[in-house]
């Protein structure tokens, strides 16, 4: 069988299905607020299991040399700063933006899997 080990599989698991909540949580949070604060602990999740991945497959710094991953950081950086200090017109919008920023990270995450899926199945 070819692909990740186990705990790979189940880290990313994970990672995605964190990302995937905390987006339809972020979503809800404009019109349900209470929503705002399980899209942070999704987010939480997500990144716990996205950095225990990294470490384990050889850093995380190390691992920020591909693009997609660096945009995909980048953007949950941006998205992780506007909800922690958010400026009065986004207040509604701020798990919305994290959400949308850990949806980047699973995105750039998923991109370059299913590129280097694709080249493990050539050789």
């Amino acid at each position: 069988m070819n692909g990740p080990p186990a705990a790979g599989r189940l880290g990313f698991e994970a990672f995605g299905t964190a990302a995937g909540l905390a987006l339809v949580t972020g979503a809800l949070s404009v019109v349900a607020p209470f929503f705002t604060v399980l899209t942070g602990t999704l987010a939480a999740l997500g990144v716990a299991g996205w950095t225990a991945v990294r470490r384990r497959e050889g850093g995380v710094v190390r691992s920020l040399r591909a693009p997609g991953r660096a945009v995909g950081v980048l953007a949950l950086g941006v998205g992780g700063g506007l909800y922690l200090d958010t400026p009065t017109p986004l207040v509604p919008f701020r798990a919305l933006l994290l959400g949308i920023g850990l949806a980047a990270l699973w995105y750039g995450e998923r991109g370059l899997r299913m590129r280097g899926v694709a080249r493990e199945e050539t050789m």
